[in-house]
């Protein structure tokens, strides 16, 4: 007869948990991915085609778009990556933004495998509007407002040179 120990099952539990909690733990980290071992930075490609799918998630926006080969003639499927939702809203960005249906094109950074998928740089519509990444449009913004008091700057002392009547 065989007896049971209660220490031995309760370690024996409490590493079954810790091994589950941590099996847990370590699959969001593994699914989410660096730029640079996936994108290269140095590149960048354009490719023309209408927009199938925006997903407007976390951890990145996705578009699916479909892309006709020049030398082929045929369809060729491909996904850009954008940053996630929370980046794209602080800039403006909504799940509207970019709607099925659309002709764009759009220019990114390809993979180092050369597979029909790119990191998001710049979007251009058909109408010639223009979507960019949150950092770009707020450098350009802020680029503007210097551009602006730089003006402002230069007025001055014109005006203050010129004496009054």
């Amino acid at each position: 007869m065989r007896r049971f120990r209660v220490g031995s099952a309760l370690r024996r539990t409490a590493l079954l948990c810790m091994l589950i909690l941590l099996a847990l733990a370590v699959t969001p980290v593994a699914s989410h991915h660096a730029f640079s071992p996936v994108y290269d930075a140095k590149k960048t490609i354009v490719v023309e085609g209408v927009v199938t799918q925006f997903r407007f998630v976390n951890p990145h926006a996705m578009m699916l778009m479909d892309v006709t080969d020049k030398k082929t003639g045929k369809v060729v499927k491909w996904n850009v990556e954008f940053a996630g939702r929370l980046n794209l809203e602080e800039a403006g960005w909504t799940a509207d933004s970019i709607k099925p249906g659309e002709l764009v094109k759009v220019t990114g950074n390809p993979t180092w495998t050369g597979s029909q998928r790119m990191a998001f740089v710049k979007l251009v519509r058909a109408d010639g509007t223009t979507l960019e990444p949150g950092r770009a449009q707020r450098l350009s913004a802020i680029e503007e407002e210097r551009r602006q008091r730089a003006k402002q700057r230069e007025q001055q002392p014109a005006q203050q040179a010129t004496p009054e009547k």
